[in-house]
């Protein structure tokens, strides 16, 4: 095992989980919306516009971010359709991003909702790789009252492959000399890494068994 220590930390379906703490902790509501059908996107009294974030229940009605908000009723015409509040995504983004600064002085944040962070040479403060990330999963939630995957890797592409294994509030890890072992969960992985980091990252990983470390 490489001695660099990279977590990528992800919020489970952001948007849609920023507003259901929103809902249940600041305005009172008894109906958490990640355990029905629901997304957040576009206008819903015009019915136009794409899907920001959507629930796992929305998830087994094939119901997919970034397709019309019309094809997704289409698919599950029971879905709870709820506006984009950026003011409330960037306050969240902000306190998640406060909470990793406590466990990594390298923190890189690649987007609103997730994050890089260097835990190289922590386990004195943390505990092993696998236990610190639990603690910070853990804080997370607790704290902030919404869920996050933890990959850990000696490099960043793996540590995002790693974290879009099984979700949510999971923790998991693919370094170099677990490829072999984990490449069914790999292919399951691939979309996402396209998506966040381009065709060409899937290609690259192919070579990460001599864990490049500019990678």
């Amino acid at each position: 095992m490489d001695d660099r220590v990279i977590f990528h930390i992800d919020v489970n379906s952001a948007f849609l989980s920023w507003e259901a703490v929103h809902r249940l902790q600041d305005l009172g509501e008894e109906l958490d919306l990640r355990t029905i059908p629901s997304a957040v996107g576009g206008d819903m009294s015009k019915r136009h516009g794409v899907i920001l974030a959507k629930s796992i229940p929305a998830k087994k009605y094939n119901v997919r971010t970034g397709e019309p908000i019309v094809d997704a009723l289409r698919k599950c015409p029971n879905l709870t359709l709820v506006s984009p509040n950026r003011e409330l995504y960037a306050r969240n983004s902000a306190a998640f991003m406060e909470i990793l600064r406590r466990y990594s002085d390298t923190v890189e944040q690649y987007s609103i909702d997730e994050a890089f962070a260097d835990m190289t040479g922590t386990e004195g403060l943390f505990g092993s790789p696998i236990e610190a990330a639990h603690r910070l999963k853990d804080e997370i939630r607790d704290t902030l009252g919404f869920t996050v995957n933890v990959g850990i890797s000696s490099n960043k592409l793996l540590a995002k492959m790693a974290g879009d294994f099984e979700k949510p509030d999971k923790v998991h890890t693919l370094f170099p000399d677990e490829i072999r072992e984990k490449l069914e969960r790999l292919d399951r992985a691939m979309d996402s890494i396209r998506e966040k980091f381009g065709a060409d990252a899937v290609r690259r990983a192919s070579f990460l068994q001599k864990d490049r470390p500019d990678i």
